[in-house]
């Protein structure tokens, strides 16, 4: 192995004569092993006393690596997901990735002079993205896991014409498309953004005339005045749409938004799993293997020799959640996640693909 801090390395070729064998052992108490079985065992370990490891040709130039910010669960469980789903669709597409090595490392144990030994790296989290940013070299950086409104990686955009941003954010059109498949009667939406944040009610506002519906918008200036503003829009609206932006939705107001909605039966769509899980009725959101299927696409097209996606690129793959308990406080109809994602696809390609 090239580097000693790897987490996990993976080749897309086995031997199906050493699976079987490993199979057997893992399978059966090895004192119950059947009088067959361990015949067949003590053969194939004879036969490999004799004959060296399987060397698995590979292509140095073709290798990937996948560089974690932190030890944290979710960052080795998308980085095991786009090895799985990268080596299955290469494989069935028979491109040059099916016969690479995929390697897992966190960026503390990454020797910057290995970077030669691959054709695609991705870094998965912000601090990892930031420091391959850096690199001269004519590698391809896909760059997961990070949120669109850091200041970090707004500063670094443009800095490495290679370096490819998808971020956990989800276009704002998406969530006006699940208030649409929620119910008819949300015509009019409400949100409270920064004043200074221009582009996120032009987004807005151009997927609600998409969307026939109508949009309310309360701007401010911090968020002292969030609360203020929310009191303020509650009376106009049907229903409330968080964006991500932490300086409207933080720890400090919350609280405050989800109580005041809730007192006022205006359902409240969120933009993540934990949103809905605190009260919010329902949201469209990125899940970890949402986020690793658009990563294994980027992959995908750098060894079709396609265009890759624009430098950054939102969420492409999307998953639902919708709280019941919350519906049946509101006295809304109980929805199923995947009728209301069925929906949310038909509005999608109609209006926005």
């Amino acid at each position: 192995m090239r580097n000693s801090g790897k987490i996990f390395s993976q080749s897309s070729c086995n031997s199906g004569l050493y699976r079987y064998a490993l199979s057997i052992f893992a399978n059966h108490n090895f004192k119950r092993i059947p009088t067959q079985h361990s015949l067949l065992v003590g053969s194939l370990l004879f036969l490999f006393s004799f004959i060296p490891a399987p060397v698995i040709p590979q292509d140095e130039g073709n290798n990937i690596l996948i560089l974690l910010s932190d030890n944290k669960d979710v960052y080795l469980d998308v980085a095991t997901t786009i090895t799985n789903s990268t080596i299955k669709y290469c494989r069935n597409q028979k491109l040059e990735c099916q016969n690479s090595n995929y390697d897992i490392v966190h960026i503390s144990n990454y020797d910057h002079q290995s970077h030669r030994n691959y054709r695609v790296i991705v870094t998965l989290g912000t601090h990892a993205a930031l420091a391959l940013g850096k690199s001269s070299n004519n590698i391809t950086i896909i760059s997961a896991l990070i949120p669109k409104n850091n200041v970090l990686i707004e500063e670094s955009l443009g800095a490495n014409s290679n370096q490819h941003f998808i971020y956990i954010d989800q276009p704002l059109s998406h969530s006006l498309a699940l208030i649409k498949t929620l119910s008819s009667r949300f015509k009019e939406i409400g949100v409270v953004v920064d004043s200074k944040d221009l582009g996120t009610v032009e987004s807005l506002q151009h997927a609600a005339m998409k969307l026939d519906l109508n949009l309310q918008t309360e701007k401010v200036s911090s968020s002292e005045y969030v609360g203020t503003a929310l009191n303020s829009i509650l009376e106009k609206i049907d229903i409330f749409l968080a964006t991500p932006d932490t300086k409207i939705h933080n720890r400090s107001t919350v609280s405050n938004i989800l109580l005041s909605t809730y007192r006022q039966r205006i359902p409240l769509i969120g933009f993540s799993s934990a949103y809905v899980k605190a009260g919010a009725l329902a949201s469209v959101y990125s899940s970890p293997e949402d986020l690793a299927y658009q990563v294994r696409d980027n992959i995908v097209a750098e060894f079709s020799l396609q265009t890759i996606p624009k430098e950054q690129q939102m969420g492409k793959y999307f998953s639902v959640l919708f709280n019941t308990d919350v519906a049946r406080s509101l006295g809304f109809p109980i929805k199923s996640e995947s009728k209301l994602k069925s929906r949310m696809m038909d509005y999608i390609e109609h209006d926005f693909d």
